[in-house]
């Protein structure tokens, strides 16, 4: 049986407009995808740009790790000579340890004590150096010998067992008052240099 010729037309017709509709389709979608790509770069040409914060290199050091009760020490012939405590911190690959409500103790071969006490400090945990700064409160040291020092900031060099200030302090002892601008002392106060300002009172 042969298909008469006006329907093979109209069938073929309708063949040729679906392929037709279909390339269009995908025309269609082609010149929309360009047309939203040529706006952007209308939009965005000349902008500056911003790195998503994501994909942002850290400005600084490179925070390792923040964890509650960090603890070090230092031993010298088998024996702590001294240890610091620390309610929590933030380690940097820099060495560099930020600290919160800080305790060192500094522990003499005779087994005499001496704790620097502060609320905010920074530490290098390759020398063992420290600053200490105050918060509310100020910083301490306070010696198994009855010595009170109080001031602004304190620094710890921990190979020469110094401790130093550029701030105003005051030490306060069983037999001596002494204040001024600037300390250098070793850490149970037995050697004290000050550098302006100083005034002293001898107590009975």
């Amino acid at each position: 049986m042969h298909m008469a010729a006006p329907q093979a037309a109209i069938i073929t017709l309708i063949f040729v407009m679906k392929v037709i509709a279909k390339y269009f389709k995908v025309f269609a979608a082609f010149l929309i995808l360009a047309a939203l790509i040529y706006g952007g770069y209308l939009l965005l040409h000349g902008a500056d740009l911003a790195m998503p914060a994501l994909f942002k290199p850290v400005p600084g050091a490179r925070l390792l790790m923040s964890m509650e009760g960090f603890r070090f020490a230092q031993s010298e012939n088998g024996r702590v000579s001294w240890r610091m405590n620390a309610r929590s911190a933030n380690l940097y690959a820099s060495k560099e340890a930020q600290l919160k409500d800080i305790e060192i103790v500094f522990i003499t071969p005779e087994k005499k004590e001496a704790a620097l006490m502060g609320e905010v400090g920074i530490m290098d945990t390759f020398t063992g150096d420290a600053s200490v700064h105050r918060g509310s409160r100020e910083v301490r040291v306070v010696t198994s010998d009855g010595y009170l020092l109080t001031t602004d900031s304190l620094m710890w060099k921990a190979s020469d067992r110094l401790v130093l200030t550029p701030d105003p302090f005051k030490l306060l002892g069983s037999e001596i008052y002494l204040e001024g601008r600037g300390l250098t002392a070793n850490f149970d106060m037995r050697m004290i240099v000050v550098n302006n300002n100083v005034k002293a009172v001898l107590q009975e």
